[in-house]
């Protein structure tokens, strides 16, 4: 019999996955192991462990390791894969925290998409749009719906052009990418070596700065940071094109709430912003590596075993020459550095996390509009991979659907970017 709070906590969780609503949220789910590590927690508990998350259920995207098992990355192509001989290091840490691991979430394949649509396990539905197949943003696709569905308070998932916050904001929860050499990336499947980073999901930024502590390489200091001390810059250009009033309008309002709560917004004009088409004109850092990894398995002939839509970004790398990702680099450094001066003096800069609402799976079956749903989707998102930055997306409160409010900032100023953050949704929060 069930008695002890962990086990009653996980057996709780592992009932909700076989609901209608969590169809292709998890690739692998982990019930014997997650019951085990349950009971096991009830133990550590009762012998006054002092493990901070003692059968806390949580999830983990499906390309982190997992000892004994094949790292598939939401792709059928490595089903045959050899399993890992040991846990990524996020996961050593989850546990060792106390975590109970219900299993790996679904996702883009390959992390190589910010809409989440996956053929190969099937597409989780987002869940604020009952009765709809709208997409849940990807790539980090099932890990935003756990936590929207409260299977889990938080997830840990991966973040290289906006994975971690494009689902997050398209499902109304927190996502929160670190400085990519935050969090060690030790077992996880690459998309951009370059860019890639382990990020969070969770109901709130307090719940990502506790997981964030958990899996960081070097601790941090904690900062608490009052309103009338905030200074935001809210980007005009570049970030603005296009954007539907239904974004527009909770953007507007919920900086509305935080100026009269004695936040200064401040509109700032970027330059270096308007240059990112042209940096990425002939190379871009996700394809281009991404096609360096793949290459043994297209060499293979294996290219059919692929989702069409990804198989062609992947290719697309091959056609990007050594000068050209030479010219990215070297653009890439000479962005960071101008965006460094014109950022000086301010907590954060503030823009909409995705310009448009989730669009519905079947208006996105034909590539051409795939891709421009997947280029519009990224386009915001990307620039803070692209600064080396850190960067967080909070849900907007007033939003009839969800809609997310991005606050970036520089390399390194993860833990005031959070105090920060932790603030501004208190703000949002309050009730009239």
């Amino acid at each position: 019999m069930i008695g002890c709070a962990s086990q009653v906590r996980v057996e709780e969780a592992l009932a909700r996955l076989d609901s209608d609503a969590m169809r292709f949220v998890l690739t692998t789910r982990l019930d014997e192991e997650a019951r085990g590590f349950a009971e096991a927690a009830d133990a550590r508990r009762a012998a006054r462990s002092r493990a901070p998350y003692l059968g806390m259920p949580v999830t983990v995207k499906d390309n982190f390791d997992l000892m004994g098992h094949p790292t598939t990355a939401g792709s059928r192509l490595l089903g045959d894969a050899p399993v890992a001989r040991r846990d990524a290091v996020v996961v050593q840490r989850l546990r060792a925290a106390g975590f109970v691991l219900l299993g790996r979430t679904n996702m883009t394949e390959f992390a190589f998409s910010g809409l989440g649509i996956n053929p190969h396990f099937g597409t989780p539905a987002n869940p604020a749009y009952p009765g709809e197949w709208r997409i849940p943003g990807g790539s980090s696709s099932g890990a935003a719906v756990s936590v929207a569905l409260g299977l889990t308070r938080v997830a840990v998932g991966t973040d290289t052009g906006g994975s971690i916050r494009i689902p997050a904001a398209l499902c109304g929860v927190t996502g929160f990418k670190p400085t990519a050499a935050a969090i060690s990336r030790d077992g996880v499947l690459p998309l951009s070596t370059t860019l890639d980073a382990v990020g969070i999901i969770g109901e709130s930024a307090a719940d990502c700065r506790a997981l964030f502590d958990v899996l960081r390489d070097v601790p941090g200091k904690p900062f608490a940071v009052p309103a009338h001390r905030i200074r935001l810059g809210v980007v005009t250009n570049y970030v603005m094109e296009g954007v539907q009033p239904e974004v527009a309008g909770p953007f507007h309002a919920a900086l509305a709430r935080l100026a009269a709560a004695g936040v200064a917004i401040e509109p700032i004009e970027l330059p270096p912003l308007d240059c990112l088409p042209s940096l990425m004109k002939d190379a871009t850092f996700p394809a281009s590596e991404a096609a360096a990894w793949h290459q043994p398995y297209l060499d293979a002939g294996r290219g059919a075993e692929y989702d069409p839509k990804v198989l062609a970004r992947i290719e697309a790398g091959n056609r990007m020459g050594a000068a050209a990702y030479a010219r990215l680099v070297e653009g890439r450094n000479a962005f960071i550095a101008d965006m460094a001066e014109h950022l000086n003096g301010l907590h954060g800069i503030v823009w909409p996390t995705v310009p448009a609402l989730a669009p519905n799976i079947s208006e996105l079956e034909d590539d051409s509009a795939y891709h421009a749903a997947n280029a519009l989707m990224l386009r915001n998102s990307t620039i803070a991979n692209l600064l080396d930055g850190c960067a967080i997306s909070l849900p907007c409160p007033e939003a009839a659907r969800p809609v997310g409010l991005t606050i970036a900032a520089l390399a390194g100023s993860d833990d005031l970017l959070l105090g920060v953050a932790e603030t501004c949704q208190r703000v949002l929060n309050q009730k009239d």
